[in-house]
């Protein structure tokens, strides 16, 4: 009889786990923009990857450190392309923020993070996304400590070029783009910065003749941020041959 009691307990704490505290029930964010203020303590910690085998963090080759504490997962769907910035300003130490495309990548492919020793913002910025993928916002510490009180902003920052192309007739090509990147629009387009998937500026150039030069960059993904004269910011994806 104690074993079935304890077996009957387990599936019904179970079943009510807080709403977050798993990927396949995360906190849904349905409009941006967006903040909350919790404590990683009114979640579980039902997730401690692998460390031996760590993706590397822009600060850290051990990420899945960062995973150890409780943990909290948000998820947001966007309607429109573009960049957003997730930020967790004035983060204690040893405290991480991850990307994640997938409920299976956690621990194995972070497409983003943010992590530190100190206290301090947490913030993944100019970070790229599509309309109807959802991405899963992870928020952890090492875990000492255990868990943490924190704030939580996720900002849209610009949309993507296509979200105009009807209005404005705006259009980059060729798309992959080998040497020239010509620019197609009306709006007057006053420079244009190349920025990789993962959110650093590579190379900020003045628009001459509607044209960005492309030929000594490598190859692989980037994003083309448009400034134009009336303050828009704009993005489109580009693959460099």
């Amino acid at each position: 009889m104690k074993k079935l009691y304890v077996l009957f307990f387990f599936a019904i704490t179970s079943s009510f786990a807080q709403q977050g505290s798993l990927c396949t029930d995360p906190i849904v964010i349905i409009s941006l923009p967006y903040t909350t203020t919790d404590n990683t303590a009114n979640y579980g910690d039902n997730y401690d990857p692998a460390t031996t085998s760590s993706p590397t963090c822009s600060t850290t080759s051990s990420g899945n450190y960062y995973h150890g504490g409780n943990d909290v997962i948000y998820s947001y769907t966007p309607t429109q392309s573009g960049t957003i910035k997730i930020e967790m300003p004035s983060a204690v130490g040893w405290s991480g923020l991850f990307v994640y495309t997938d409920c299976a990548d956690i621990g194995v492919t972070y497409a983003a993070c943010s992590t530190s020793i100190s206290t301090g913002n947490r913030t993944i910025n100019n970070f790229a996304v599509t309309a109807g993928q959802t991405y899963y916002f992870f928020l952890s510490t090492w875990p000492n400590p255990q868990t943490m009180a924190y704030t939580l902003n996720v900002t849209q920052l610009t949309l993507n070029i296509n979200e105009f192309e009807a209005t404005q007739k705006i259009g980059l090509y060729p798309n992959p783009v080998k040497d020239k990147l010509q620019i197609q629009s009306n709006l007057d387009i006053t420079s244009a910065s190349i920025i990789s998937i993962n959110g650093q500026v590579i190379r900020k150039v003045e628009v001459k003749d509607n044209t960005i030069p492309m030929e000594d960059l490598q190859s692989g993904l980037y994003i083309v941020q448009l400034n134009t004269a009336n303050g828009s910011i704009l993005h489109q994806k580009i693959t460099k041959l």
